[in-house]
């Protein structure tokens, strides 16, 4: 990006300017700045602070010479971007010499391309360090790394690979013993536990100790043993895994993208060092942080969590976890509580069976061998933290270990969060654990979004704003409110015709990468690769700053959409639905109901026109009549969930919600229908 020229260089008078700049200072502390917009169009003028995202929108600067004059401080950093974006054209660090600045033709980046972050530093690669064989020889090649569970030379990565060689055992050991050693060097609480070291000298013990079994006679104690040892392995080895760099990550996405989306060519999401992706950030545009915790290796997350870590540091209180058949795990609805409240507005048949359980007892379902008879796959989601940084862990208190982690996981995420634009502050965190095979399907959120990899890769798909026409989201009053009704595994294009336009993004994001995921972005996590564990922190605006959809016009449509249908439901309440199908479809409604229904959509459609004049660079909004037709269009199938029999103020039907197995369902017992789940299971260590 060009950086600002002052407008007029410094002449003769300097030593009378250089005067006048230090008696104002001495008054003040502040320079009177005045900002020129030569450009022909409509721009925003954004303050950053001193190294920040955007923190405050002074509002237009009129083309054609418009101005714009603020008190501002030296060296803080001002953006020009085109009016309803934060695409930057013109970055601007305030210099006391300096009374003004013009952006104009000469020094305005001509696309946001021109914005974008340089390309990570090159690196050998994978494939160039897979010559050496050794991990003595591995450790002297310039960019490369010894990985333990990978057992072979690869590209060097902060948590995947060590330059430390471990020696290799001479001394005879039984499997037992092998299996006694491995556990000692992963027990959190042992004070030689040194986080990833340990568990890299455990994972070899491991290792070791299963040769043994393998190559023992067999009998019911080495069978024992080799179960022990390969559930431990199975444990340790997705947090010593990791996304090495860009030839690592096209290859895990090539191997696990469904064959439904080749044909969509989705864009390969950026992957930066930081320093690189603080202007990704800045524009509220995805990208991963491959190098955050490079510095920081001591940082809980991504040094000491594990399944047992935690185990045995949370609290005994209950946790929201999500049951679901194997490939169909897990839909993220609304609960009973609210729909009933609302009058069940709409049809719903929950399939995935949310209930509450102990750590203790989630950790024991998920080291449990999987039934053969009735395969599960379990999602644990709940709060870490609730605003500014509150450890309260699933509406408990957090336990002194655990809050102190959180503490600096928040100490090293929020200078990268303030890189956002129109940081507030941190709304609140979510813990998200979960077992090879399971989805979290094609949603979005409304804040920005900070996604650490405590253990295990996840593979994202994302999908740019709005996109109303391509992904078919169920209605707001919906319990899957906020999801697509499009299936990306297997879309039914019969009855998601405009699923074909959509546009589409990938990554994988492993131990060691952040992802920022900017609010309104479609995303879809899965986990092909093994079992997995994931941290989020979600932020909140500063009070003042404009909506999102006057900074991105790509979620206008979606606002216009939400704004008509929250004055039906005003309107109609639990009858919305009914009669918004009913004009969508061109069937009959009663004639009041009718009428009313239309003065309530062609009201809302003139409130958003007015509301739109008044925002900067904005194109000339269609009549009422148009938008009151282009919301229903996008009614049609929106609305079609219906079952045979079904009226408003009916209750779900709960026929089709997956059973739990029948070893977990044994201690749990049904919620009432006010409860934010289906059942709430005790552990019998808790009774």
């Amino acid at each position: 990006m060009k950086s600002a020229v002052p407008s007029s260089a410094m002449t003769s008078r300097r030593l009378t300017a250089w005067i006048s700049i230090a008696l104002l200072r001495c008054t003040s502390g502040l320079l009177n700045i005045t900002f020129i917009n030569d450009l022909d169009v409509d721009c925003s003028l954004l303050w950053h602070g001193t190294n920040a995202g955007p923190r405050k929108d002074f509002g237009p600067v009129p083309r054609g010479g418009g101005r714009k004059l603020l008190e501002v401080a030296e060296g803080h950093l001002f953006t020009f971007a085109r009016a309803g974006t934060l695409f930057p054209l013109l970055r601007i660090t305030i210099d006391p010499e300096s009374r003004s600045y013009v952006i104009n033709e000469d020094n305005a980046a001509p696309s946001s391309a021109a914005c974008a972050a340089s390309t990570a530093d090159a690196t050998p690669g994978s494939l160039g360090c897979s010559a050496a064989e050794a991990c003595d020889e591995c450790v002297q090649l310039p960019g490369c790394g010894w990985s333990t569970v990978r057992h072979g030379c690869v590209a060097a990565h902060a948590v995947a690979t060590t330059r430390t060689c471990l020696e290799r055992a001479e001394e005879e050991r039984s499997a037992e013993q092998w299996l006694q050693l491995a556990e000692t060097l992963m027990d959190p609480e042992a004070p030689e536990f040194a986080g990833l070291a340990s568990l890299r000298a455990a994972f070899e013990a491991l290792e070791n100790g299963r040769r043994v079994a393998e190559s023992a006679e067999s009998g019911r104690r080495s069978n024992g043993t080799l179960k022990s040892i390969l559930r431990w392995q199975a444990e340790v080895r997705p947090k010593l895994e990791a996304v090495l760099d860009d030839l690592d990550a096209e290859r895990l996405i090539a191997t696990s993208r469904h064959a439904s989306l080749a044909s969509l060519k989705p864009r390969m999401v950026a992957r930066r060092k930081l320093a690189d992706a603080m202007d990704f950030i800045s524009r509220a545009e995805p990208v991963v942080i491959t190098d955050f915790f490079d510095g920081n290796l001591s940082h809980p997350i991504v040094q000491k969590w594990t399944l047992e870590y935690l185990r045995r540091f949370m609290h005994g209180g209950f946790y929201n976890v999500a049951a679901d058949a194997a490939r169909a795990c897990c839909q993220y609805y609304e609960p009973r509580r609210i729909a009933a409240e609302a009058g069940y507005p709409y049809p719903f048949r929950p399939r995935t069976h949310l209930y509450r359980d102990h750590f203790e007892g989630f950790v024991g379902t998920l080291r449990e061998s999987p039934s053969e008879t009735e395969p599960r796959l379990h999602y644990l989601h709940d709060i870490l933290m609730e605003r500014d940084a509150a450890p309260v862990v699933a509406g408990e208190a957090a336990t002194p270990q655990i809050a102190a982690d959180l503490e600096e996981m928040v100490t090293a995420l929020k200078p990268l969060a303030k890189m956002q634009p129109f940081f507030g502050g941190v709304a609140n965190a979510k813990l998200w654990i979960g077992q090879k095979g399971v989805t979290m399907p094609l949603h979005y959120d409304s804040s920005d979004n900070l996604y650490v990899m405590a253990w295990g890769r996840k593979r994202a798909i994302l999908a740019d704003p709005g996109q109303y026409d391509a992904l078919y989201p169920y209605p707001n009053a919906h319990p899957l409110a906020g999801s697509s009704q499009v299936n990306l595994s297997n879309p039914d294009l019969a009855r998601h015709p405009g699923f074909v336009d959509v546009l589409l993004s990938e990554t994988v994001v492993g131990p060691g990468d952040v992802l920022y995921l900017p609010g309104y972005w479609w995303h879809q996590f899965e986990q092909p690769f093994e079992d997995t564990a994931s941290v989020n922190l979600w932020s909140y605006e500063l009070s003042d700053a404009p909506p999102a959809s006057m900074r991105d016009e790509r979620i206008r449509g979606s606002a216009l959409h939400d704004h008509m249908e929250r004055e039906m439901v005003k309107a109609f309440k639990s009858k919305a639905g009914v009669v918004l199908s009913a004009m969508a479809s061109g069937s009959g409604t009663h004639k009041k109901a009718w009428a009313r229904a239309n003065r309530t959509l062609h009201e809302a459609a003139q409130e958003w026109r007015r509301w739109m004049a008044s925002l900067p660079n904005v194109a000339d909004t269609a009549e009422p009549s148009e938008l009151v037709k282009d919301f229903l269009q996008r009614y049609r199938g929106i609305l079609a969930q219906r079952w045979p029999g079904w009226a408003p103020g009916v209750e779900w039907n709960l026929s089709e919600m997956t059973a739990l197995e029948a070893r977990l369902e044994a201690r749990c017992e049904p919620a009432p229908k006010t409860a934010t789940y289906a059942s709430v299971c005790r552990w019998p260590q808790s009774r």
